[in-house]
């Protein structure tokens, strides 16, 4: 009969209960993501840039563990409040509490190992996809990657069981020793507002000096090297939580002076943000560091996408050198997006290298030049070509024996028939884009190497650009999807945890706006009070994860150079997919607390 009457209750707030499973599943699906390149061994020892971030996943596990936990307690909070006084009337009826006890250590325990299959399944497809995506979008080539990954199913399944056991069984203790009063009004209780004091103050500043340390470690990576790690996660943790647990309260208590605070709903709004500060203060400190990490990964992500191909652009004007005319090769040409191509006569005799003269003046050379993080190509005539030590560099590195190689010598045709050495043609395709044309550009490098036929030479041997750029992605490719992989689950996970924790509290909150429509008050200052105070929760983690990013990327100078450039893209994209976020929880929020029919007098 008890179960019978809880599948009734639990039909009857299926709203409030897909809430909870939808959290709980993408809770369980961001967390297998993240397991499952974080425990793909073949992954990383296949791709060096992995080996590189391992710290990375190493610190990442710890953090995503942490806050999994505590989106978990604030997932079986929501059960309880939803519960009690389910649990309460069944006592009231007759119900033995050992019974009843049961009935929640199953319910719990079932809940969470289905939204955790579930959420298994569903980061598998989120992985695969994103996965996919990514390395389409970025053009990045990554070994050893696959979706599924029994490691990262099974660890999860086991994180997620024994999170939920506990949780369980906390339940069922809670529900044994609460008087059945205390169960059937427990949702009518209201955390009391925290005074301002001195200590708030204290608070603060103690909060300042924590995130100054922080900063310095991460702008001091190459003196701390892997302890800026642990300093700055421990340092902007603490600090972040102190100077939310003081700048929320005086910002609220600030407001509450001014002119604002008694015009509509204002009064009301900020009296439910002072009621919650303690839960909130938790919540958002959680936020904006999952924020700073979000944004940070895709900003440096972006950045490395920015990057390498300037790094290989630097070097050379031209994309690559083609020295054999293949049928294929000529094909293949033909079909890239050609800026320009050029074509010069050659013959290499000892570590001297012949042109001819003609050729340059036709076709002047291009030089790549790198000036404050920009690449610029400039248009050298023969006489400037002669002169250009920079210049005959580049022109000596278009080269296959390049190391062999010590002079550039620009004769007239009549001389160049008379070197005694094989004639040969070097062309040189410059393209549009690197990224676009990558995939012709390899088949063209690939079938160099092949009518070559020299067992030494390699696509990375040949000249140009483009064995560059495929150089740094194999070095630096890896480090770019993690950048993105990690800022998109973290995002999924940062807003899904605030979301879930507004939402959690809804059912308190219903009563509160119920009252208002019985005093009259119009439908639309309610939603504008609904907007305005999840605004400000969502608003103000939001900026202090941006300051952390401005400071943090103090720690990829030493890699990227200037990782400050071009931030309003990643910024632009991050900001828009936070504020979808917004508006849907702006949304589930209003259909569950905004009463449907106003009230008549």
């Amino acid at each position: 009969m008890l179960f019978k009457l809880a599948f009734v209750n639990v039909r009857d707030r299926w709203r409030d209960y897909l809430v909870l499973f939808s959290g709980l599943i993408i809770s369980a699906a961001i967390f297998y993501m993240f397991e499952a390149i974080a425990t793909n061994k073949a992954l990383i020892q296949a791709n060096i840039s992995f080996k590189l971030a391992a710290i990375v996943f190493q610190f990442g596990s710890v953090l995503l563990g942490i806050i999994t936990l505590v989106y978990i307690v604030y997932a079986n909070s929501f059960l309880m409040t939803m519960r009690e006084h389910d649990y309460g009337l069944f006592m009231m009826l007759g119900g033995k509490k050992s019974r009843l006890g049961f009935l929640i250590f199953t319910e719990t325990l079932l809940i969470g190992l289905v939204s955790t299959g579930i959420g298994v399944l569903v980061g598998i497809g989120l992985t695969q996809g994103l996965s996919k995506l990514l390395m389409s979008q970025l053009g990045v080539q990554i070994t050893k990657f696959s979706a599924v990954n029994i490691t990262a199913c099974l660890s999860t399944i086991l994180f997620f069981a024994i999170l939920f056991l506990m949780a369980s069984l906390i339940n069922q203790y809670k529900l044994l020793h609460r008087p059945v009063l205390k169960l059937l009004r427990g949702d009518s209780k209201a955390d009391k507002p925290i005074k301002v004091t001195v200590w708030r103050y204290a608070e603060g500043v103690v909060g300042i000096g924590f995130l100054a340390v922080g900063y310095w470690a991460m702008a001091k990576l190459e003196v701390l090297q892997i302890m800026t790690i642990p300093i700055a996660l421990v340092t902007i943790v603490l600090g972040t939580y102190f100077l939310f647990n003081a700048f929320f309260q005086l910002l609220i208590q600030g407001l509450k002076k001014i002119n604002m605070a008694f015009k509509g709903l204002n009064g009301f709004t900020l009296g439910q943000l002072n009621f919650r500060i303690r839960d909130y203060t938790k919540m958002l400190s959680v936020v904006s560091i999952l924020f700073a990490l979000a944004l940070g990964a895709i900003t440096v992500g972006m950045g490395y996408h920015r990057i390498i191909p300037m790094m290989a652009k630097s070097n050379t004007a031209y994309d690559l050198a083609v020295y054999k005319q293949t049928p294929q090769a000529t094909k293949l040409v033909n079909r890239l997006d050609l800026q320009k191509k050029q074509a010069y006569r050659q013959k290499i005799k000892g570590s001297t290298i012949y042109f001819v003269a003609d050729d340059f003046q036709r076709q002047p050379f291009e030089v790549a030049t790198l000036h404050k993080e920009k690449v610029s190509n400039r248009t050298l005539s023969l006489n400037q070509l002669k002169h250009s030590e920079r210049g005959q560099q580049q022109l000596l590195t278009l080269q296959m024996n390049y190391f062999s190689l010590r002079q550039v010598k620009f004769v007239s045709p009549q001389v160049f028939q008379a070197v005694q050495a094989k004639s040969s043609k070097l062309v040189l395709v410059q393209t549009t884009s690197l990224a676009k044309n990558a995939e012709n550009l390899n088949r063209i490098a690939e079938n160099q190497v092949q009518a070559i036929k020299d067992p030494q030479i390699t696509v990375q041997s040949l000249g140009g650009a483009y064995p560059i750029y495929q150089a740094a992605n194999v070095l630096f490719g890896g480090l770019e999807f993690v950048g993105f992989f990690l800022g998109m689950a973290f995002l999924t996970m940062l807003a899904s945890c605030l979301m879930f924790k507004i939402l959690s509290g809804a059912q308190l909150d219903k009563r509160r706006y119920h009252m208002l429509n019985r005093l009259g008050t119009r439908q639309s200052l309610i939603r504008k009070s609904i907007r305005r105070e999840i605004g400000a929760l969502f608003l103000l983690p939001g900026i202090l994860g941006v300051v952390h990013v401005l400071f943090g990327l103090q720690m990829f100078v030493p890699l990227m150079g200037d990782p400050y450039i071009n931030l309003a893209t990643p910024f632009t994209i991050f900001i828009g997919l936070y504020l979808i976020y917004y508006l849907v929880t702006v949304f589930i929020y209003e259909k569950l607390v905004v009463p449907t029919v106003r009230m008549q007098f």
